[in-house]
């Protein structure tokens, strides 16, 4: 699944680009792609609904790459978990 996030950051808003690169049981992982430099998420979203668990947030952790801020991180996931959760 391949889809655009626009988050605002410092008030900027930046089209990533986002790859579902793995779905499992319970994990899925993301490849969010900017203009020079990716990194790949994973999330453990999947398991929170498996248990019913609708309304809680997944954890996300950096697998690959590296984020040096943890704001543009939250921002990102919290557009990531915005746009699956309208889907």
């Amino acid at each position: 699944m391949n889809f655009i996030i626009n988050p605002l950051i410092e008030g900027i808003p930046t089209r990533l680009f986002v790859d579902r690169v793995f779905a499992g049981e319970h994990f899925e992982q993301f490849m969010v792609k900017g203009r020079n430099r990716s990194i790949l998420l994973q999330t453990n979203r999947k398991l929170f609904r498996l248990k019913g668990l609708k309304h809680r947030k997944g954890q996300w952790k950096i697998v690959e790459g590296e984020m040096k801020n943890a704001y543009i991180l939250e921002k990102i996931t919290d557009a990531i978990d915005n746009y699956l959760d309208n889907q």
